[in-house]
């Protein structure tokens, strides 16, 4: 039984700012999680298409000039969503760059993104099995999945809330069921987003949960929790937690300068955190981006917010866009047409 952390802020910090950080930011804020004894960290973005953002990387190679030359004990993870990304682009894994390949999936996308999940650990990789949205499956569906992940035998299995919306009674269901019919050799993963401000409780539930059946997990966090719309679990309390009850090592004092130096400074140019809006992102279950609609269309007050995106179905809360193209907001604009015809 082991519990480690995967830190993210490179990769989901990264959605804030365009894929785009200065050579300094990613050196600083690589070496200092190295330095810290952080086990695993995440890179940056594996896509087929590569415009020239400093994060974003068609293979392992173009990862290299980034990666500090004395690894420590950390390992790196590169990510890439399947949709995005192909088998035929990813080269064999030389040890020199990432070892660790994340691979992120909608559930209709399952199958053919489980057979990548598998040819990528053919070409050596430790593959992170990253199913988003996990309260999206029903009990059978996840048990469908897992039957296929035992198969495989990947690295970790990851319990990932996309939307923010999972509190301690869902996540123990969840757990639950990973933790039995999961092998005991793969470790369960947790990606949380603090919509509901429960990322930090929810990563110390599943810990107290994984002790008690002797289940290694690995929790991810970003320091100061920097991340998309609500942001992530912070890797500074979760360092705390495993330092305080576990006996772990990590060098907090060291992170607490990288986090002075390099992440503070973003918060005056960029917006992540637990607040109102995002709050109404996780009670609706509803993908940031249609937040962001609203909050540039019209002079909504939050409970308009929530108004409209319970109009919407389920479904249609959860895609860019509200289920039709990316960035093609007709129906939410309908939905706020309709609500405040309504209201006056």
């Amino acid at each position: 039984m082991s519990f480690q952390i995967s830190d993210c802020t490179i990769r989901d910090g990264g959605y804030l700012t365009g894929k785009v950080f200065p050579d300094e930011f990613v050196h600083g804020v690589l070496e200092g999680l190295v330095n810290a004894g952080i086990d695993y960290v995440e890179v940056g973005f594996l896509q087929k298409q590569v415009n020239g953002e400093p994060i974003v990387y068609l293979d392992s190679k173009g990862v290299m000039k980034y990666l500090p030359k004395d690894k420590k004990g950390t390992e790196f993870v590169g990510f890439c969503d399947n949709s995005r990304y192909s088998i035929d682009l990813l080269d064999e894994c030389d040890h020199q760059s990432f070892e660790s390949l994340r691979i992120s999936f909608a559930k209709h996308e399952s199958a053919e993104a489980l057979k990548f999940c598998a040819a990528a650990k053919q070409k050596g990789y430790r593959v992170f099995v990253q199913p988003m949205d996990a309260p999206g499956y029903t009990f059978e569906e996840r048990a469908k999945m897992i039957e296929e992940v035992n198969k495989m035998q990947p690295e970790t299995f990851s319990i990932v809330d996309t939307f923010g919306i999972m509190d301690m009674h869902e996540l123990r269901g969840i757990f639950h069921q990973v933790d039995e019919l999961l092998d005991k050799n793969i470790k369960v993963g947790l990606h949380s987003h603090n919509n509901l401000n429960l990322s930090c409780a929810l990563v110390e539930d599943l810990i107290s949960m994984a002790e008690k059946t002797d289940r290694s997990v690995v929790v991810d966090g970003a320091l100061f929790g920097m991340g998309r719309g609500a942001g992530n679990a912070n890797t500074e309390a979760i360092v705390h937690l495993l330092n305080k009850r576990y006996g772990k090592n990590y060098d907090l004092p060291l992170l607490l300068d990288v986090i002075e130096k390099y992440i503070v400074p973003l918060k005056s140019q960029v917006r992540w955190g637990y607040d109102m809006p995002m709050f109404v992102c996780g009670s609706q279950c509803s993908h940031v981006d249609n937040v962001y609609y609203i909050e540039r269309t019209k002079k909504a007050s939050v409970r308009d917010m929530y108004e409209v995106l319970g109009s919407l179905s389920v479904d249609k809360r959860k895609r860019y866009g509200t289920g039709y193209s990316k960035n093609d907001f007709s129906l939410l604009q309908e939905s706020l047409d309709s609500y405040y015809k309504e209201k006056k």
